[in-house]
């Protein structure tokens, strides 16, 4: 009787999601062995670890080959295909079984087949998995010889039409680096649009009867799971409560950041913020913030309404090194934060090692990045338990198991500031269908939110990117990005404010931030509306100087960007003929007081006072307004014109007559 062993040659660890097994049958000399082999690649539907092989005792036996074929449909059905060859290396061996196990219950239709035709997979389902076990009828023998089979079945959930694009996010592969080849074929219908974004960059792709064929060889593979967008942009339509109160007994205000433009990735378009706020003004990071005035102990509930447009912009990172880097933006973004602690010698130590100066920007950025995947551990278990303390840099550091999106971005973004790049902090809603792959961890009591680090790569230019899905899905979230990430407020002159949306509670209970996806298209066809309004002194005399009243407001449902006011005069001089006014949000307005001079004291006539507003939308294009207003100048020599002095003689000699008048009366005995 033969002595069976079994092998177990890969150690499953926390969430892993597959793992496999070899059996070896040892016989009499000169005789066959018969090694039963498990898939040489491991696939992770939700995995944040990556499963850690140890060495196979028959991988040298054999040379293995893998063609993998995912074939999309638009009922978001995808089917899988894998055929395989398995070449004996040796005479010694031969291939009589097949087994692997997916982290799933969802694959269905299951299939398989080898030479001799098909055959019957055993399937076993239980505790969240699926178990697939082939018995091979052809036996393959002898050196040189090659063992060709396939399997088949369909999982849905990997492909998934969300609003207005296509997103695919395929199985983490790994433990391919020892096979001979792997090529990986995606195919969609040409009617899911243009490719937004993909990971990793294809290999080569075409379009053929109808359909788009993406693929991926062994080499790009191993960069990380494939995951890919189709479509043109992303629209989600917000409805976002803010709780305010005043406390105290005297008069008081705050200020509520509403949605955001953020250039070329995020376009907002308003459709109502109730009530008006007294005003709207754009801080330093480019946040909106409203200001709502409190009479004592007065609450007050403001609701905002509309949509978010998110586009897929140029990430081709430029070469450019530390030098080539704004001394503006390193000035203001490099510095030490409450949770960014940029000075301590551990947060240094690491940001010395990382930052090579022989490296451009992108490719120490890439470092850090890999640094905190691998370093930090999602820690599922602090997610559900509800007690997200926010740690910090330097104790992400030390307590690597204990992370969660904030300490991923944290960690990010201080080493990134002490290696001298500017970085930020990014809070936001992320859309997520699988919580273990892509989880949200950012909590404000009724609402869950997400945070990730965003940067500045010269030529580039801010570049957000997600080393918390990163490290939990296997994908990478700096090469490419996505179009899941609605930013609500950036982070850079602090680390802890704004308050994103969904922070202005009075009961924690409250569900205040609503996100959908929305099919309204045209929406990103409103654009800004501008009004110019200029009021001139009433009595302007020459050679004293007068002012004049300027008021640029936005009217319109969408941003005005690089907003310009010209002023022309022709009498008069302007001290400042430009207004530089930068960006107005829906309902923001801009006022200036705009002093005019008088070239002598012999200047007379009628002012008129031109002002010409330009701006861009969110696309570039020139939006623009006019206004004017007039008033007489007089010389100081001549101050009132004839008509002006009949008028004033009358009104002089009706006071004389009327006094005498009076004078006569009481005069009288």
């Amino acid at each position: 009787m033969p002595k069976v062993a079994t092998v177990l040659f890969a150690k499953r660890k926390t969430r892993t999601r597959l793992w496999r097994d070899v059996i070896f049958v040892e016989s009499k000399p000169r005789s066959l062995k018969a090694a039963v082999l498990f898939a040489l690649i491991l696939f992770f539907l939700a995995s944040p670890t990556l499963l850690k092989t140890g060495k196979i005792q028959a991988a040298g036996e054999f040379k293995t080959s893998y063609d993998t074929f995912y074939n999309v449909e638009e009922n978001e059905e995808v089917k899988v295909t894998q055929n395989i060859t398995i070449e004996n290396l040796t005479s010694r061996y031969y291939v009589p079984q097949y087994k692997f196990t997916i982290g799933s219950e969802s694959p269905k239709n299951v299939t398989a087949w080898d030479s001799t035709g098909s055959i019957t997979p055993k399937v076993q389902r239980e505790d969240g998995k699926t178990l697939i076990t082939l018995d091979f009828r052809a036996l393959v023998v002898g050196k040189g010889n090659k063992l060709n089979f396939g399997v088949s079945y369909n999982f849905p959930g990997l492909a998934n039409r969300n609003g207005l694009i296509w997103e695919i996010n395929l199985l983490k592969i790994t433990g391919i680096a020892d096979l001979s080849y792997y090529n990986l074929t995606v195919s969609v219908p040409t009617s899911f649009g243009p490719p937004l974004f993909q990971f990793p960059s294809p290999t080569s792709q075409e379009v053929s009867n109808q359909r788009r064929l993406i693929k991926f060889n062994k080499a790009a593979l191993l960069q990380g799971a494939p995951r890919m967008g189709f479509g043109k942009f992303q629209l989600y339509e917000l409805v976002l409560t803010y709780h305010l109160q005043n406390t105290r007994i005297g008069l008081g205000y705050t200020e509520i950041v509403i949605p955001s433009d953020i250039p070329e990735y995020q376009e907002i378009i308003q459709k109502s913020l109730l009530p008006a706020p007294v005003s709207i003004r754009v801080d330093n990071d480019g946040n909106y913030l409203a200001r709502y005035n409190l009479r004592p102990l007065e609450k007050k509930e403001v609701v905002w309404e509309g949509w978010a447009a998110l586009y897929y912009p140029d990430r081709d990172f430029a070469t450019d090194k530390l030098a080539a880097l704004p001394p503006e933006l390193v000035s203001k973004y490099t510095g030490s934060q409450k949770y960014w602690e940029t000075e301590e010698i551990e947060i240094k130590a690491e940001a010395a090692q990382l930052a090579d100066p022989k490296l451009s920007v992108a490719e120490i950025l890439q470092r850090i990045y890999t640094f905190v995947t691998g370093k930090l551990s999602y820690d599922f278990k602090k997610l559900e338990s509800g007690e997200l303390v926010r740690l910090g840099a330097l104790t992400a550091l030390s307590q690597t198991d204990k992370a969660v999106c904030m300490e991923y971005t944290d960690l990010f973004v201080a080493l990134a500031r002490a290696a001298g790049i500017p970085a930020r902090e990014v809070n936001g809603f992320a859309y997520t269908a699988d919580d273990t792959n892509r989880p949200l961890s950012l909590r404000v009591e009724g609402d869950v939110l997400h945070a990730w680090p965003q940067v500045y790569i010269p030529g580039t230019g801010w570049t957000m990117v997600d080393p918390t899905w990163g490290s939990t899905s296997g994908s990478n979230y700096f090469s490419a990005f996505d179009l899941s990430h609605l930013a609500f407020v950036v982070k850079g002159e602090s680390s802890e404010y704004p308050l994103p949306a969904g922070s202005y509670k009075i009961d924690p209970n409250q569900k205040d931030v609503e996100v959908s996806f929305s099919t309204e298209e045209d929406v990103i066809t409103k654009k800004p509306k501008l009004q110019a309004e200029v009021t001139l002194a009433k009595f302007i005399l020459s050679p004293w100087s007068a002012l004049a009243r300027v008021i640029v407001s936005n009217t319109g449902d969408a941003t005005a960007f690089s907003t310009q006011a010209g002023l022309e005069s022709n009498l008069l001089g302007l001290e400042d003929p430009t207004l530089e006014i930068g960006t107005l949000p829906p309902g923001a307005s801009a006022e200036y007081t705009v002093r005019l001079t008088s070239p002598s004291p012999w200047v007379k006539g009628e002012e008129k006072l031109k002002v010409q507003v330009s701006a861009q939308d969110f696309g570039g294009k020139e939006v623009q307004a006019n206004q004017e207003d007039t008033e007489l100048v007089r010389p100081l020599y001549w101050p009132l014109q004839i008509q002006e002095i009949g008028i004033a003689a009358g009104f002089g000699l009706l006071i004389f007559l009327s006094r005498k008048i009076f004078l006569a009366r009481i005069a009288k005995p």
